[in-house]
């Protein structure tokens, strides 16, 4: 894999997190692909920190103290900042580990992501898929793209008109009123998938996989470390996130409230479909 993108320092960035993505690579095969071990499973999931988000988080730690620009990192696994590099001002916003639950049970959909804050926007965003080693990327004005070890292949959204057409992927809801929308979703929609990792969900969409990602219980389980770097990804492939009232979902900058931000979120292949859903 190459650097893509000509943004000023993103090539660095993304030389360090070819070779993460080298290393988390490693670790998957001899760890995450690994089935959990059935007597010592755990069968109440209560979204604890578990050794798989260190050892990743770990990872990406140890590959982005090599840059020499000045990133300032928020993550999801530290509640400290932590600092690499002495020129310039940036700030990275990662999640080491989206998707630990289909990870500890031996689920392939889980995925490592980081955005890339600078001046006032997110310019660059990084999703790794770690079953499939395929890496999402895109630059603020520069596209969306997929690259394995052997292709590039630029992204971009299908564009589709009508429920009856779309491929969805939900977050199960608790509460009745938000089951019974799903429920009709179900029925209309032309194929539904769950994955229960919102970036890859994200990333799917904007690869033309899936038409919608909705997560509309309250008050929402999608944080600013989750989809800052898909966001992006989405967006630059012709997509849109919005809230579950129709406003723009935007991540907060990296700080200690994007990692906390619960919300709702409808990531959808283009901004005319929230009508539909509205």
């Amino acid at each position: 894999m190459r650097p893509l993108f000509r943004r000023e320092h993103v090539p660095e960035l993304e030389e360090c997190l070819y070779e993460a993505r080298k290393q988390l690579r490693r670790y998957w095969a001899g760890t995450l692909a690994c089935l959990p071990d059935s007597k010592t499973r755990n069968n109440r999931w209560n979204n604890s920190q578990t050794q798989y988000d260190l050892d990743c988080q770990r990872i990406l730690y140890d590959c982005l103290s090599k840059i020499s620009i000045r990133v300032t990192i928020y993550s999801e696994e530290n509640t400290s900042a932590v600092t690499y590099g002495d020129i310039g001002d940036f700030y990275l916003l990662i999640d080491p580990l989206d998707g630990t639950h289909n990870a500890v049970l031996g689920f392939p959909a889980y995925t490592s992501s980081v955005a890339l804050y600078h001046e006032g926007a997110y310019v660059f965003g990084w999703v790794y898929d770690f079953s499939r080693d395929l890496v999402y990327t895109a630059a603020l004005g520069e596209g969306a793209y997929l690259q394995s070890s052997i292709i590039v292949k630029r992204l971009q959204t299908r564009k589709v008109n009508r429920m009856e057409d779309m491929r969805i992927s939900f977050h199960r809801p608790k509460e009745d009123r938000e089951k019974v929308i799903i429920e009709k979703l179900i029925w209309i929609a032309s194929k539904v998938r769950v994955y229960s990792c919102s970036s890859l969900e994200i990333c799917l969409i904007a690869a033309g996989v899936l038409d919608a990602f909705i997560d509309i219980d309250t008050p929402g389980h999608e944080r600013s470390c989750d989809i800052a770097a898909a966001e992006l990804i989405l967006r630059e492939a012709g997509g849109a996130l919005f809230d579950r009232t129709g406003h723009s979902r935007l991540p907060l900058p990296p700080s200690p409230a994007s990692l906390s931000d619960n919300g709702t979120l409808i990531a959808l292949s283009s901004a005319k479909l929230i009508r539909l859903f509205l």
